[in-house]
């Protein structure tokens, strides 16, 4: 697209001449670390004039992980010159052009805090002030620019955009290769620019305007040249022209159709259905290839059973089983048959991967199979869906509704809101929800908030949409949270459904103790009081906005007065009620640290507590105050909402928004008060209570819980009785080779037992010939002092092989520790060594350790969920076995609870719990008919306790005992060779 550009309209533009640059530095912070490499080159007119790359002396060592991300080792600069020496050299050639970064304020911020630092110069210097003094020109971003123009695409990491725009990558994380990429990216994202119109270029400086962001001037000179009408170029901004990796459509099948609805069910032939899968079958004949796995048909044939006969199945169907078809087909041959309510299936996941695995990949190949016979919808919760009206409502009134940092981040929404079919945020990776729920929360519909058909974009309304679909629709994708998040609403979202499949179903229990508690957050208590009225540089909030429209509106003088009033004693209440929300949440974090004790009173610790213990005695009077502040709050929003109801309409601007921002305030402050009452009374029978203290010293975030102890009577009452038909499955889900454990703990032994069927397949894997299963039992009990120099030392064995390992840690100290030890050997033997909360994010590891080579220590999230076939996972470690913390509230409360009955808390729930992780953990080498490789128990207790003969028959291959590391060598050599 860069043939747009001439020099002409860069010279509109003020960009006939820029310098694209970069950095490379020892590490993110300016006033601590150095510039080790800079690299810049000079364009004129769209075209490479000159370039400059100098590698610098940083005075000090270059960490690892840098020399792992760049390739710059000390000895490649330790005769370079320091920044010092070639200061006027980079001045100069930059001189006074506009310059071109990719996150352009950190290579500026480095190279203005190295010039001071050489000049001495720190004089009203923050370090993250926008204006400079030696490099004071125009700043241009290109990852600023790629966020709000290309918002679909899945990454903003430069060799990402390089890819996307096929731009030659000579050499990411260099500083010439980079800054080479940076200018090339520039001239390609122009484009895109100049074909905004201008009435877009106009609302993105309305956003900017309060700002001091230097891209705000990129947009001033755009918006002169948009209005000029000098240069004829395509308008507007149509995704439709740009090749993005994202599917926006969260709906598989015909539009929006009533089903009609079947008096009586349709019985499905099984027959049919296992022949779906036969080698001359539907499947084979889409694929070409296709294996027929009997695992697979026997699976889909009792699925197909459970729902003729409106039973409840149990399936453990091992990896490779092929699961996701095998309940696919049966689900969607039914629902077709049965259309409407009593036919539509739900299928509920635990995690986001499959969640997309079936909607992206399974449910389109069979949408390609069965035509447009079916529809299938991916519903979220009301929280990842813009509201329309909100969104109009924040863009008519930014100046009481957005801070001014608020302003710059809302950008990477802006294009995406005109592209969006679904308005699900998860498809904006630009926008970084989990960096700005704060932000995202002001454009969706909360609580209360939403007016239904009276909405003027209820037509387009994208919740309403996707649950209009949902409801009439054949299948329903749903995540575990959204359905019991539902289930504790009375069926709000998904309104009544009589089929449900659960996959991955071994997390029920965890996700329905989650969200069938409660919780009290300082969050909770300032998000409340600072959506109704904040004051930063300027006031915010939907007080200061009703307070504005009110006095501009066409009221009569009485309803006038009467609304500021009580406007204003809501405007007087907030401040003195979020201090005293502060004060609260300060004592009970003061109070809860001294009655444990400093040894006890860890960061981010989680404690239990109980009614005789007292603990909130000291806290009477400020729990009486808050109690009573919100109340008071409460009782004002009422009394507020009972007059709006006497005013008419349109008498003043948003009156209808601010009606039901008011109503849907009135009950957050209505929750906040019974979360609270509950968790400091702790008058709810069967609910276990705890507390988390802060993960900082300095903070008072401490934050209260509760969950129901049994969730298995309250999924019998609330969930079990209404359903017809439910299947349950999971690749782990047995204990000891029977469903006892799972069955007791989701409350699944409280049905009618004919109605509940159980069926156990294996893995089509050949074990014994894919996995060697090694428990060296030459190592030390994992208590002992010196396991961990035991564990250290096996691993860098593992790891001088040079193949994929994969180390499950069930406490982060530890990780940390062989992390510690491994890091300079494995730096010598040039393997990279990556750590979980040290080496970045768990989907940035993941990818990183795909590549093949590496060496992955990870704790809880790693167990399960990671899918790495291939050669680049070779070797799993599970270093110690699983078992939950003993102090964990819930956990205890439990074990409390069976030992209170005369049962075994440990064989009855400690071992079971530990044997369904332990076998997701050894589920991760084997994932395709081709891995190959080897499993190393190094907790000696699978051998040593009565108990470790559950862990090791739990697993599809007999374990050979190691007696010393020549032995373990030597049968390692072998198996590979």
């Amino acid at each position: 697209m860069a043939e747009l550009l001439s020099p002409e309209i860069l010279y509109e533009l003020e960009l006939t001449t820029f310098v694209a640059l970069d950095v490379e530095t020892t590490g993110l912070e300016p006033a601590t670390e150095s510039i080790i490499e800079f690299g810049a080159q000079r364009y004129v007119n769209g075209e490479v004039r000159e370039q400059l790359s100098i590698p610098i002396n940083p005075g000090k060592r270059i960490p690892e992980n840098i020399t792992r991300i760049t390739g710059i080792r000390n000895e490649d600069v330790a005769d370079a010159p320091r920044f010092g020496d070639v200061y006027q050299q980079i001045r100069e050639f930059i001189g006074d052009d506009p310059v071109v970064g990719h996150n352009v304020s950190f290579d500026m911020r480095f190279l203005e805090n190295s010039a001071r630092r050489l000049e001495n110069d720190f004089t009203d210097w923050s370090g993250k002030d926008r204006v400079y003094k030696y490099f004071p020109q125009q700043q241009h971003d290109t990852m600023t620019l790629a966020r709000l123009y290309l918002p679909f695409l899945p990454s903003f990491a430069l060799s990402s955009l390089a890819a996307h725009f096929r731009l030659e990558n000579k050499g990411a994380h260099r500083a010439l290769p980079d800054a080479e990429m940076t200018g090339n990216l520039f001239l390609e994202l122009l484009p895109l620019a100049i074909q905004s119109t201008f009435p877009d270029v106009k609302r993105i400086l309305q956003i900017l305007e309060p700002t001091n962001e230097p891209v705000k001037r990129f947009f001033e000179k755009l918006a002169v040249f948009a209005a000029s009408g000098k240069y004829q170029v395509v308008k507007g901004i149509d995704k439709s022209k740009f090749e993005i990796s994202a599917n926006h459509y969260n709906i598989i099948g015909p539009g929006l159709n009533p089903l009609p609805t079947s008096e009586e069910a349709e019985a499905l032939d099984e027959k049919e259905v296992a022949a779906f899968f036969d080698e001359g079958g539907e499947l084979s004949r889409e694929f070409g290839v296709f294996e027929v796995r009997d695992e697979q048909v026997r699976m889909a044939r009792s699925i197909a059973n459970a729902f003729n006969g409106s039973t409840f199945l149990t399936v453990e169907a091992g990896t490779g089983t092929g699961k996701s078809m095998a309940y696919l087909i049966p689900a969607l041959r039914y629902a077709i048959q049965n259309a409407g309510q009593h036919g539509r299936v739900v299928i509920s996941t635990n995690t986001k991967n499959l969640q997309e695995q079936l909607f992206f990949k399974d449910l389109p190949i069979l949408h390609s199979i069965l035509g447009d016979t079916f529809k299938a919808v991916l519903l979220k919760g009301k929280g990842n869906y813009l509201c329309l009206d909100k969104w109009t409502t924040v863009m008519s009134d930014m100046k009481y509704r957005l801070s001014d940092s608020e302003r710059m981040r809302l950008l990477p929404l802006f294009y995406w809101v005109q592209q969006t079919e679904t308005g699900d945020i998860a498809e904006n990776n630009a926008f970084r929800v989990e960096r700005n729920m704060n932000l995202w929360t002001k454009m969706i519909a909360e609580n209360n908030y939403c007016p239904g058909k009276s909405c003027k974009f209820y037509d387009k309304c994208f919740l309403m949409k996707a649950r209009n679909h949902a409801r009439d629709a054949h299948l329903v994708l749903v995540n575990h949270s959204l359905l019991f998040s539902d289930l504790a609403t009375n069926n709000a979202v998904l309104g009544e459904y009589v089929n449900v499949i659960f996959d991955e179903a071994h997390n029920l229990e965890k996700t329905a103790t989650e969200y069938l508690g409660y919780d009290a957050t300082l969050w909770q208590f300032r998000d409340f009081l600072n959506k109704l009225y904040q004051k930063e540089r300027s006031e915010t909030g939907v007080l200061i906005q009703m307070k504005r429209r009110i006095m501009a509106g066409q009221l009569k003088q009485f309803q006038r007065e009467a609304l500021l009033r009580m406007n204003d004693g809501l405007l007087d209440s907030v401040p003195n009620a979020r201090k005293t929300a502060q004060a609260f949440f300060r004592k009970l974090t003061r109070i809860l640290h001294e009655a444990l004790g400093a040894d006890k009173a860890q960061p981010g610790s989680r404690h239990r507590y109980r009614p005789e213990q007292q603990l909130f005695e000291p806290l009477e009077k400020q729990y009486a105050k808050l109690f009573e502040e919100i109340t008071d709050i409460k009782k004002r929003l009422a009394e507020l909402l009972e007059y709006f109801t006497d005013v008419p309409e349109d008498s003043f601007e948003y009156q209808r928004q601010l009606f039901q921002e008011i109503s849907s305030k009135h009950m957050q402050a209505d929750l906040l008060i019974r979360n609270l009452q509950i968790l400091i009374q702790m008058k709810e029978d069967g609910f276990v209570y705890w507390f988390e203290l802060p993960n900082r010293a300095d903070s008072d975030d401490t934050r209260l819980y509760a969950a129901p102890l049994d969730v298995g009577e309250l999924l019998e009452e609330r969930l079990f009785n209404s359903l017809k038909t439910a299947v349950f499955t999971s690749a782990t889900l047995a204990v000891g080779q029977t469903f006892d454990y799972f069955r007791k703990r989701i409350g699944l032994d409280r049905v009618n037992p004919d109605r509940v069927n159980e069926l156990m397949l294996t893995s089509p894997f050949d074990y014994d010939e894919q996995v060697m299963l090694a428990v060296p039992s030459f190592l030390s009990d994992p208590a002992s002092p010196v396991y961990k120099e035991e564990l250290a030392s096996l691993m860098q064995m593992l790891a001088e092989q040079k193949r994929g390992t994969l180390g499950l840690f069930t406490s982060y100290v530890l990780l940390r520790q062989i992390y510690d030890a491994l890091r300079d050997p494995l730096q010598l033997e040039q393997v990279p060594l990556l750590g979980q909360g040290i080496d970045g994010s768990r989907h940035a590891l993941i990818n990183r350790f795909k590549e093949g080579g590496s060496v992955l220590l990870g704790t809880d999230s790693f167990w399960e969920g990671v899918d790495v076939p291939g050669d680049a996972l070779q070797y799993v470690v599970i270093t110690k076995l699983p078992f939950d913390v003993p102090t964990d509230p819930v956990f205890q409360a439990r074990s409390e609870q069976i030992k209170a009955r005369g049962g075994n808390p440990f064989m009855e729930f400690s071992v079971p719990e530990a044997v369904i992780r332990f076998r997701q953990g050894f589920g991760r080498l084997i994932r395709r008919r081709s891995d190959y490789g080897a499993v190393l128990i190094t907790d000696t207790r699978v051998h040593t306790k009565r108990y470790g003969k559950i862990f090791l028959r739990s697993l599809p291959v007999r374990a050979r005992t190691i007696a010393d590391m020549e032995e373990l060598q030597a049968s390692l050599h072998n198996w590979f060779k």
